[in-house]
């Protein structure tokens, strides 16, 4: 499982908004001086990513919680979104080259070049649609497996006042 530490945002029902820490390996390497890795990561700093990930321990808004997700469902994920759409690229060209072989064989580049731009966005539609019904599974969602610390305890003033 893939763990990550975050701050819940907001709560929906049983989801919880969640922001990810971004946290660089280069802070705690010896090197990071004289790195150009160390480099490029301080010209361009991440944005923070906000999702929503499933909430079965009921944490709170402003709680730091440690979200995990499932390696092998990141795997699935990784493989459906980069290998679908080359895949798709490279047969649309192989189909194209094929086609313009037999039918037009002045234009065989541009037809195969055309035909595995068209796989491409195909196979990018496929991926879209096969995600969404993917997202429903619980495997592919990330969730809340612990809270770290609960939020900071504060006080209403005008609570306070009625107290007095």
């Amino acid at each position: 499982m893939l763990e990550e530490q975050g701050v819940v945002l907001s709560v929906r029902g049983n989801a919880a908004k969640v922001v990810a820490e971004n946290k660089s390996s280069c802070g705690s390497c010896a090197a990071k001086n004289g790195c150009g890795t160390s480099l490029l990561a301080s010209l361009f700093p991440q944005r923070k990513r906000s999702f929503w990930a499933s909430n079965p321990v009921h944490a709170q808004a402003g709680d730091r919680v440690l979200i995990g997700l499932d390696e092998s469902a990141l795997q699935t994920a990784s493989l459906l979104l980069y290998i679908v759409p080359l895949l798709g690229m490279i047969g649309g060209a192989m189909a194209g080259t094929w086609l313009a072989s037999q039918h037009t064989p002045l234009m065989v580049e541009v037809v195969s070049t055309g035909a595995g731009i068209a796989g491409f966005f195909l196979a990018l539609l496929m991926v879209r649609k096969t995600g969404a019904r993917l997202s429903a599974h619980n495997r592919y969602q990330a969730r809340i497996l612990r809270v770290l610390s609960p939020r900071p305890f504060s006080v209403d003033p005008k609570q306070l006042l009625k107290i007095q």
